[in-house]
Formats: C-alpha cells, structure tokens, sequence
C-alpha cells in the first residue's frame, strides 16, 4: 500500500505541473573564463561629434545721419545794449499792461518798472545759456552696442573606432585616445561555457 500510495503523489504533481503550466528546474552549472589575448591593430578612425555653440557678444553697429548744425552765442557775452533793449521792450509792454488794467494814475509806470525787470532777468538767462540756433545740417557717423549671438559649427572628436585583429578575425572597439596601425595590443576575452 505504501508503494500506491507514492505513485498516487506523484500523478497528483505531475497534474498540478500540467494544469498550471511551471516546472521549477535546478539551474545548470556554468563556467566562465577570463584570459588575455594579443591582437594587432588595422586601422583607427576618429569619432566625430558636431553641435552649434552660441556665444554672446558686444557689436558695434554704425550708420549715417543728418544732425542740426547750431550758431551759438558765447555763453556769460553779457552784452550791455542786450539787456537795455531787453529792459526798454519790457518796460513799454510793462507799461501798455499797467494802463490798460488799472484806472489809478502810476499804474503805468509800475507797469514799467516790473516789465524792464522782467526783460533784463530774461536777457541774463538767455546770456547764460547761449542762445543757440539751427543753420544747417550735417552728416555723421552715430554708433550704438548691441547685444548679438554668435553661432560657430563645432565639430570635436569624442573617441575613436579602432579595428583590431584577433584570431583571426577582426573586432571593433571603442578607445579614448588613437592607436597606431600594427600596435600589438592586449585585450581581455571573456568566455563562459554552460550545457544546452
């Protein structure tokens, strides 16, 4: 009976393997094998990489245009017959005012007074400042600084696509700096071995 009853367990999981489809499988043992290898060298070719670079910069830009040519008066020319016909104008307009708003007698010459005051303090500003005046126009050269950016294809070399013969047969690797053609050069191979 004890023997039916194992053969009863074992038809039971081989069905439970069938419905649901797993079988837990121990894993094959594998060797790997690291050694060193010589190979030679064939041919090495640079590893272009390009990318636009933007720069920012200062430029000058110029251009012609028309500017006023003035006349102008020295400044502190505190010319005497200015401030006396600017006195005598002011007074007559002073005194024009004075009559034509006031009845009272005396109100024209007040009117005069203040205006020759008035007259002479406007001829002092204008000495001061120098009178100035168009005459003319003339050309020239006005500049201003703008900001630009400045675009420049860069084109660098990031690493370099080396061939290399090695029994007999030729592989390709990826080196940082170039190898010269027929280098003897070391490699590292890996192989691993496992059962199918």
């Amino acid at each position: 009976m004890p023997h039916t009853f194992s053969a009863q367990r074992l038809t039971a999981a081989i069905a439970t393997i069938l419905a649901t489809g797993t079988l837990v499988v121990a894993p094959a043992s594998a060797e790997t094998r690291i050694e060193t290898v010589l190979g030679t060298v064939t041919k090495s070719d640079p590893i272009r990489t390009s990318y636009i670079r933007k720069t920012p910069s200062d430029e000058k830009i110029c251009e012609t245009q028309e500017v006023p040519v003035y006349e102008q008066a020295a400044a502190g020319n505190n010319n005497g017959n200015s401030d006396l016909g600017a006195m005598i104008i002011g007074g007559v307009i002073g005194s024009a005012i004075g009559n034509k708003t006031s009845d009272q007698q005396g109100a024209g010459a007040a009117g005069a007074v203040v205006g020759a005051l008035l007259g002479r303090e406007h001829a002092k500003k204008k000495n001061q400042q120098g009178g100035q005046q168009i005459v003319g126009y003339r050309q020239q050269e006005v500049c201003s600084i703008r900001k630009v950016m400045i675009e420049e294809s860069i084109e660098e070399v990031t690493g370099y696509r080396t061939r290399i013969e090695v029994d007999n047969r030729i592989i390709t690797v990826e080196t940082q700096s170039p190898l010269a053609m027929n280098e003897r050069v070391e490699l590292s191979r890996e192989t691993t071995y496992t059962l199918r």
